[in-house]
């Protein structure tokens, strides 16, 4: 169970009044003349306005006690050292006047009001005891007008004027005379004992003389705490040698100063593991709710009381620890193949380092065991490329993707025989830079927003960022995709007859010497289809276009293949006529029948018989990566698409 000890220098904690300890402050300060508090006072308490969520999260636990405004209340252990009592030891220069006793007083007076008002409560009580310390005193700081030379001065009981700077019993019998300083003992009795071992000193000295006197005091007494104030105005013997002390230029600057504190022990009963936090409720007045430190929830235990449970982590420990990472796809034609601003555009998030030592103040490089910094790394990755259709055929369809190319053999062990269109390779670092904390938490969307990519592809991406003595690591996968496919530029060509009526054409015409240029000039225009097409700057030489080019020639029934590439002479003018009469077939008379006789029929020679035709046709394609995070290979597909075709047929 966790305490807070919550420092009251103002208003009580209300309900929460049984008990409180009284203490002293590590440094005093003074307020000033307007008695406004310091920063360093008190810290500022949250408004009741923030405590909503925790109030929503109690109304869902059974046997939860909670107070008026919903929440699980805070409660007070009940010991506390000394039951509550505490003991002060003020000790006096013999040269203070009774001016300055009186105020001292009045300042005690107002410490006891403060405390009794601050503390709400009856059991705690502090007492003061009051001794005399020898001091070289002198007319400005003497008890009376008369100086060294008052009779009490000169002699007293017989003792010598040398014991003048000593205690003398009318010293003690002025103090008797202040009954708020409390009990009044006699330090040069060595028989007289402090009734209460004191938590502190206060002093308040005049001089060198009485400063050494007072610290001898506090080193028999064994005391951690001391206070020592200085009141002379002027004079030989208000000078000295004083290291701890503060210095009051009036006796009435006392009361600027108060160095005790009111701790009251605050600890959460009713929430196993909670820890105190307080607030002002809707009338100011200062509250404490219970509730679970940082990676803790509000739940129950074993017994059905409320409790905090450690929250379990994510498994994802960064913004870009997602499993299947980050995949954009390219549907646009790039002039340039460069890709920036990928958070602003893409919406890629960006990592957000934190650390208690060095956060977002540290401007350095080079500091500590460690040099806090931030750095940020970019590496292409280059895994093995498979044919997709392979890949596709090996899982089958409703595969659940991204898979590592052992789970693929485990699907289908034939696939271990595949072998890849593009080997693995050795990832490439496309960028590395390392930052000040202040500069990427202060402009971690401008670096993440300046990493260039420069190619469709794998990317691994990692931001790390170190303190003085540790590091983290935000570790993520992007893949940029080319899902943009070539596209013409110019239109496919179409075949022409010798009517003029495009309904009755066939696809054939005369050949004539201006017939052969124009489709010779239709077969140019086909290839420019091809040629011509524009893609994005990404993708270069990668083009795998779908071809075909088939031909029947003269005195031939059917079509049969070429090579793509032989479609350019189909109807080149001397390329035709070469094949025309070189053929056997053309040097044989068609009117001579077998037996010698003339053919007298219609037509001679069979209708096709002397027309040579060609067919073509182009598909636009391209190869592309369809690069997936989680996976240690890829797929390389062949495709366009459907709409980017040329089919073109003419006959002569």
């Amino acid at each position: 169970m966790k305490l807070l000890w919550l420092l009251a220098a103002g208003l009580p904690i209300g309900a929460l009044a049984s008990s409180a300890s009284l203490g002293l402050k590590e440094s005093l300060l003074a307020e000033n003349r307007q008695h406004t508090v310091s920063f360093a006072s008190l810290p500022y308490d949250l408004p009741s306005s923030t405590l909503i969520s925790e109030g929503m999260a109690t109304s869902a636990i059974k046997n939860l006690n909670t107070n008026d405004y919903g929440h699980i209340g805070c409660t007070e252990a009940s010991k506390f050292e000394d039951n509550g009592e505490v003991s002060v030891v003020l000790a006096f220069s013999k040269c203070l006047n009774d001016s300055a006793l009186d105020v001292v007083g009045q300042w005690v007076n107002q410490v006891k009001a403060t405390i009794a008002n601050i503390a709400y409560v009856d059991n705690l009580k502090i007492t003061f005891q009051s001794t005399m310390v020898p001091g070289a005193c002198e007319e400005r700081s003497e008890k009376t007008k008369q100086g060294l030379e008052d009779p009490h001065m000169v002699n007293q009981g017989g003792a010598p004027k040398l014991l003048a700077d000593g205690v003398l019993p009318s010293d003690l019998e002025r103090l008797e005379a202040f009954p708020t300083l409390g009990n009044i003992v006699n330090l040069a009795n060595d028989d007289v004992k402090l009734s209460v071992k004191p938590i502190a000193v206060i002093s308040f000295v005049t001089g060198e003389k009485s400063y050494g006197e007072v610290v001898q005091f506090e080193a028999s007494a064994h005391v951690s705490k001391t206070f020592n104030f200085h009141i002379c105005k002027s004079g030989a013997n208000c000078g000295g040698t004083f290291n701890n002390f503060i210095d009051l230029p009036e006796v009435v600057d006392l009361f600027m100063y108060n160095p005790f504190t009111v701790t009251r022990s605050l600890q959460c009963a009713d929430l196993d593991d909670g820890v105190p936090v307080t607030y002002l409720d809707d009338y100011g007045a200062r509250q404490c709710f219970c509730n679970c430190p940082a990676g803790y929830e509000i739940g129950e235990n074993e017994y059905g009381h409320a409790a905090c449970k450690k929250v379990v982590e994510d498994t994802c420990p960064c913004v870009w620890a997602e499993c299947n990472g980050f995949k954009h796809k390219v549907t646009t034609d790039e002039p340039v193949c460069s890709f920036k601003e990928v958070a602003t555009k893409w919406g890629l998030p960006v990592p957000f380092p934190t650390d208690g030592y060095v956060a977002d103040k540290r401007d350095t490089l080079s500091e500590g065991y460690k040099d806090p910094r931030i750095t940020l790394t970019v590496e292409r990755e280059q895994d093995a490329e498979y044919k997709g259709r392979d890949i596709r055929g090996a899982v089958g369809v409703g595969a659940s993707y991204p898979l590592t190319f052992q789970e693929v053999v485990g699907l289908y062990p034939k696939a271990s025989t595949f072998s890849p269109v593009v080997a693995a390779g050795h990832d490439t670092t496309t960028h590395h830079e390392v930052v000040t904390w202040k500069d990427y938490q202060m402009n971690r969307e401008a670096h993440i927003n300046d990493l260039e990519f420069t190619s469709y592809g794998k990317y691994h991406l990692k931001v790390s960022a170190y303190d003085y003595f540790s590091s983290a690591t935000c570790e993520g996968c992007l893949v940029i995709v080319d899902y943009n496919r070539p596209k013409a530029t110019t239109t496919c060509p179409k075949s022409f007859c010798d009517t003029a009526d495009s309904a009755q054409c066939t696809d054939s015409a005369q050949l004539t010497t201006d017939n052969l240029e124009k489709a010779d000039g239709l077969v140019n225009q086909y290839f420019d289809f091809a040629i011509k097409a524009k893609n994005d700057a990404c993708s270069v030489d990668n083009r795998c276009d779908s071809e075909s080019f088939s031909r029947r020639d003269f005195f031939e029934k059917d079509y049969t293949e070429h090579d793509c590439s032989q479609a350019h002479q189909c109807f080149n003018k001397d390329t035709v006529l070469e094949d025309l009469l070189v053929s056997t077939k053309t040097k044989t008379n068609p009117l001579l029948e077998e037996d010698n006789s003339c053919d007298n029929t219609d037509a001679p020679v069979s209708i096709g018989q002397c027309t040579r035709c060609c067919k073509m046709h182009t598909a636009l394609k391209e190869w592309w990566t369809d690069y997936r995070c989680g996976s240690d290979y890829d797929a390389r597909n062949c495709e366009g698409d459907s709409d980017q075709t040329c089919d073109f047929k003419q006959c002569l």
